[in-house]
């Protein structure tokens, strides 16, 4: 299939409204313990000192699952959500109604990512491989490349080729990590927001070289994981502007460092009987706005 498709993530949390699922709330009050998370860093650390911080707390987690999660859009019901991770690249968010099944399929592994919505009109199975995803046109639809998926976890690394300054300490005493990434149309600037105290990763925003917001990723309630003793956020919240992507995951029953127990079928772009496959990398295929939902 070639010519126009939608930026199409923004119309499963208007479509679902209509689809009878329960629970139509968004996150509020969420308790995941008190137990107060350790100090990591000293005093005035310095910037190899909360980036070795916050690389002991990603390594200690090989695989990551979340098979009762909730995602949740305001003014949206929640969805069913499952959430599986294998760093650098391999990921998998899939959520779905008790009523409709699945709506959302977001994956990445070795080769290649994917985005499908059930709503999304005309009916498609959007992909990309990595090694062309720098000149596709999949950077406007997911402006994350896949080695960034893990960071919406809280997961996150820090490039030995990119360039870091700081860190800087902000009015409210966290501190910021300011990362210069090289992108094909020019140096984009990410900020990279931590715990002074912790270590934690807080908030991470990603910026065009024109300084335009392109995504923005803010973790919270974070519990140590006992098996792996990495501390993992049990509240996430992503934002992708110009995809009219915003979100929140709520994670429960986290498992890390056990092997899937079908890792083929896991980790393997799927198929959706009448959803045609479309390669972003094609030129001929052009992103356009969002698909409408009901009511618009």
């Amino acid at each position: 299939m070639t010519g126009r498709v939608g930026a199409t993530f923004a119309a499963v949390v208007l479509a679902v409204a209509a689809s009878g699922a329960s629970c139509p709330q968004v996150l509020r009050g969420y308790q995941v313990g008190t137990m107060p998370l350790p100090r990591t860093l000293p005093p005035q650390a310095t910037l190899d000192q909360v980036i070795a911080g916050i690389h002991d707390n990603t390594q200690r987690v090989r695989s990551y699952m979340a098979p009762q999660a909730v995602l949740a859009a305001r003014g949206v019901p929640r969805l069913s959500a499952q959430v599986a991770c294998e760093p650098p690249r391999r990921f998998r968010l899939r959520a779905q109604t008790s009523v409709t099944g699945s709506e959302l399929d977001i994956g990445s592994n070795d080769d290649l990512f994917w985005l499908w919505i059930r709503r999304h009109q005309p009916p498609v199975m959007l992909f990309c491989r990595h090694d062309q995803y720098a000149q596709s046109s999949a950077r406007r639809l997911l402006p994350l490349r896949a080695d960034w998926m893990p960071e919406l976890l809280g997961l996150v690394t820090f490039r030995p080729d990119d360039r870091h300054e700081g860190p800087f300490q902000l009015p409210d005493g966290r501190l910021e990590i300011r990362s210069r990434l090289a992108a094909p149309e020019g140096e984009m600037l990410k900020s990279t927001l931590v715990d002074a105290t912790t270590g934690l990763v807080v908030e991470q925003h990603l910026f065009t070289p024109s300084g335009e917001r392109l995504a923005s990723v803010r973790t919270s309630k974070h519990r140590v994981d006992p098996p792996s003793g990495a501390a993992l956020p049990r509240v996430v919240e992503v934002s992708w502007p110009a995809s009219g992507v915003d979100f929140q995951l709520e994670l429960t029953s986290i498992t890390t460092n056990t092997p899937s127990t079908d890792p083929g079928q896991l980790w393997q772009m799927p198929a959706y009987e009448g959803y045609e496959p479309v390669d972003l990398a094609d030129p001929s295929v052009v992103i356009g706005a969002p698909a409408a939902g009901p009511g618009q």
